[in-house]
């Protein structure tokens, strides 16, 4: 027993349907891909994609850093001089605010950037979701205490 043709032509559109919602949502996801070029060309080292994205360490290996993200009005990527531990947290000095493109994680600053933190930039947000003071040293042990320090 096969399927019918409008059966077959339903599933079709309910299929794209779904791949289109995905690749959507994919896309308005904060992203940070690394590259071990100075300009972000050739293959990326790490690729850092989904909606909760909020720390994103840096590898040693990578010297470039493209950011995207669906919505720069109320948010930002602030840059910091510390990881706690590959896949940790961003502590040391708030060296400043990113915006989407590309930026050498080597030069962009007088210190290497060395994590990220996908923050709020609005003064209604959450103190537990707003960005630091760029200027601002966060030391290790506070690392995951946003709310408090500013």
């Amino acid at each position: 027993m096969g399927i019918s043709s409008s059966s077959e032509s339903v599933l079709k559109r309910g299929l794209l349907a779904v791949l289109l919602l995905a690749s959507f949502a994919s896309a308005t996801n904060p992203k940070a891909n690394e590259y071990k070029s100075a300009d972000c060309s050739g293959d990326k080292n790490f690729s850092h994609a989904r909606s909760d994205l909020t720390y994103v360490t840096m590898d040693d290996s990578s010297h470039c850093v493209y950011l995207a993200q669906s919505d720069w009005n109320t948010r930002t990527w602030q840059a910091y001089s510390e990881k706690t531990r590959n896949d940790g947290l961003c502590y040391g000095e708030v060296l400043g605010n990113l915006g989407g493109k590309a930026h050498n994680l080597d030069t962009t600053f007088d210190k290497r950037i060395k994590c990220l933190l996908n923050c709020a930039t609005i003064s209604g947000a959450s103190r537990w979701d707003k960005c630091r003071t760029v200027g601002t040293y966060v030391k290790k042990e506070d690392a995951n205490n946003r709310g408090s320090i500013w």
